[in-house]
């Protein structure tokens, strides 16, 4: 027998006030617990997994285009054979270093949008879900790395750099997750909030 039926049952045999009473505190209870489930995920939303998303994006956005740019870099300048004329090769060379700054340029970005991150968590890490901690916290030693060994004057030797491991902007499995967790989230929410009588049969 169920909940639902043994309530029916009892409602039954106590008779209808009894029955109203038991009706409006299943229904209150129900509804409180609905309620604050509805709140968290707007919290989470609101303050952590939805500005983490904004980044999180925006960064995996830069990386493709940063990717198209080493893609043309090397169609143009390593691909073709240039006259070995000394202007070509000044202009050639110029062009060159003028694309590579381009690609850095947005790379700082994602570098500026990963200190955004951080203090997005720093703020909000009480909302994150216990199932995610192990991949943000990843992110944030990748950032303390980035700020320690590049961009800081200590820069790691090659062979101990090789043994530690890469230093990474932002891991793909970070975008990942955040992306899948909003999606979770927000639909969880959309069911949530949805009139109890209405059905999607």
């Amino acid at each position: 027998m169920t909940l639902e039926q043994a309530i029916q049952y009892l409602m039954s045999f106590l008779g209808g006030g009894f029955a109203v009473a038991v009706g409006n505190w299943v229904n209150s209870s129900v509804g409180a617990r609905r309620q604050r489930e509805i709140e968290s995920l707007k919290g989470q939303l609101q303050s952590l997994y939805g500005p983490l998303s904004f980044f999180t994006h925006q960064n995996e956005k830069l990386f493709a285009l940063c990717g198209k740019f080493n893609a043309a870099y090397t169609a143009e300048f390593v691909g073709k054979n240039w006259s070995q004329d000394e202007r070509t090769q000044a202009t050639v060379r110029a062009d060159a270093d003028t694309t590579i700054e381009l690609s850095n340029e947005y790379i700082q970005r994602v570098v500026e949008n990963n200190r955004r991150v951080m203090e997005v968590l720093e703020k909000g890490w009480h909302l994150a879900d216990s199932e995610d901690i192990e991949e943000l916290s990843q992110f944030q030693v990748d950032f303390t790395r980035f700020k320690t060994e590049v961009e800081g004057k200590h820069k790691t030797p090659y062979a101990i750099y090789k043994a530690v491991g890469d230093v990474s902007y932002m891991r793909p499995s970070m975008i990942e997750l955040v992306k899948r967790k909003v999606r979770i989230k927000e639909q969880r929410l959309r069911e949530l909030m949805r009139p109890w009588w209405r059905c999607d049969g």
